[in-house]
Parts: C-alpha cells; sequence; structure tokens
C-alpha cells in the first residue's frame, strides 16, 4: 500500500479500533449504568450508520483540503489517485481532520449506548447546539483577539498584504448567529417540541448569557465582513471600521466570561 494511503487509513482505523476497545471492556465488564443488553442490534445499525456518515465528512473534507493544495478541482473517484501524488508529509498533516472527526463520533455513539437510540440521539443533537451557540462565539471571539487581529496588525507593521477576518471566522459566527436566532424566534413562538425542548430553554433560563453569546457572534461576523469586503477596497476605511469593534468583541466576551463563571 502506497504511503499516502496507509496514512488514510491509520487515520480511520486509529480512533475506530480505540472506541470499539473501550466498548469491548464495558461489554465484558458491565456496569449498574451500561448493561450488556444496551448492546443490541439498533445501537449497532445506529452506531455503523454514523460512523459511516463521520466517514463521508472526513473524506470530503480531505477532498477540499487536497483541491485547495493543488489548486484544482477533482470527483470523489479520483481523490485515491490524487492521494498518491501527493506529498506523505502533506497527507500525514490533512489526516490529524480525519482523526479528529473519527474521535468525535465514538462519544454519539457511547450516549446511544448509554441512553438508547432517541434518546442518545437527542442528547448529543442538544449538546452539539449547545456548543454551536455558546461555545463556537467565544473560541471565534479569542482567535479574533488573540490570533486574527494581531497577525493582521503585524503584517501591516511590517509592510505585506493582509486582511482582518477570514472566511473560517464568518462560515462558524454565521453558524452560530442563525442557530441563536432560530432558537431566539422558536422561543417567542413559545415553541414547544419535548425532543428539542433542552435547546429552546438558554434564551429563557438564561437571556442574560443569550445576548451576550448574540452579540458576540454578530460582532464576529460583522469583523469578519468588514474585512474580507471593505478592507480590500478601502484600507484606511476598513482599518476605521475595524478598530473599535475589536475593543467591543474584547468586552462583549470578559462580560460573557464573567457572567458564566458566576452563574
Amino acid at each position: 500500500m502506497k504511503p499516502g494511503r496507509k496514512l488514510v487509513l491509520e487515520a480511520v482505523l486509529g480512533p475506530l479500533v480505540f472506541w470499539v476497545i473501550m466498548w469491548g471492556l464495558f461489554y465484558i465488564h458491565p456496569t449498574p449504568d451500561l448493561r450488556r443488553e444496551n448492546f443490541n442490534a439498533p445501537w449497532l445499525m445506529t452506531s455503523v450508520a454514523s460512523f459511516f456518515v463521520a466517514l463521508t465528512i472526513a473524506l470530503f473534507m480531505l477532498k477540499r483540503r487536497l483541491e485547495k493544495e493543488h489548486n484544482s478541482k477533482f470527483g470523489f473517484r479520483e481523490l485515491p489517485r490524487v492521494i498518491d501524488e501527493t506529498d506523505p508529509e502533506v497527507i500525514r498533516d490533512l489526516t490529524k481532520d480525519i482523526s479528529f472527526i473519527i474521535l468525535m463520533w465514538g462519544p454519539f455513539a457511547s450516549a446511544v449506548l448509554d441512553m438508547g437510540v432517541e434518546r442518545g440521539v437527542v442528547y448529543f443533537l442538544d449538546f452539539a447546539v449547545q456548543c454551536v451557540m455558546v461555545c463556537v462565539p467565544l473560541f471565534l471571539a479569542i482567535g479574533v483577539l488573540f490570533i486574527d487581529f494581531p497577525i493582521f496588525l503585524y503584517a501591516r507593521f511590517i509592510g505585506k498584504d493582509s486582511s482582518p477576518g477570514s472566511r473560517e471566522i464568518l462560515l462558524g459566527s454565521l453558524i452560530s448567529l442563525v442557530s441563536l436566532v432560530a432558537v431566539g424566534v422558536a422561543t417567542s413562538f413559545n415553541v414547544r417540541v419535548e425532543a428539542t425542548l433542552p435547546i429552546l430553554n438558554l434564551p429563557s433560563e438564561d437571556p442574560v448569557e443569550y445576548r451576550y453569546v448574540l452579540l458576540l457572534s454578530g460582532l464576529n461576523v460583522l469583523y469578519s465582513l468588514l474585512g474580507m469586503l471593505v478592507y480590500p477596497k478601502k484600507r484606511k476605511l476598513g482599518l476605521l471600521l475595524s478598530l473599535p469593534i475589536v475593543p467591543l468583541i474584547a468586552y462583549t466576551l470578559l462580560k460573557t466570561l464573567v457572567w458564566m463563571q458566576s452563574h
């Protein structure tokens, strides 16, 4: 097997073997909360189906990264050939994303194993959406303050061409913003679906935190849009508009962290 394909296979099998060993240990030595009866056909079918979904996402991300690396488009059928033609060191770096995605598949399958298919899926989705609404705005704001904006200022100082913001920050912030707005609208219309009730609780149970993360997501979006759309065309105007947004992000981030720590 060629080095590139071997690295991709190892990236998939490593996390998969880890989770299989963990579940095997629980099957051999069951606990009061996790009995052998939990290892049933519905859990197995859900785990296998979700594994192939995770694998498809991982390979799609690998394909997109390789397209950027080679600056060309290609189909999924050509993926093995492109992997063979790519430097193994590049493949080694790209396969970290594959390992991470397969590793994150494990908690989903474990939640289904512990709670059953319906409760496990709802629990995992609720946790994932809460992370999107709360964790992503916080992490992106930290990235703006300590990575993206300082790098932009340094590049400008040494005379290199650079712009504040990025597609990744914009995409993540938009996803968070849309999720928060959708949950807020659902709560305002008193939508009450039992399966999604935990997700809808944030605006009603903690409106202050909800407003903070909503504002933080909006500021992250505005920062990225100014950096990507305004700054390349009108640098002085883009810089003038971006400068006050960064302190606002810092202030909102600080207020959010203080509120979360005290409640």
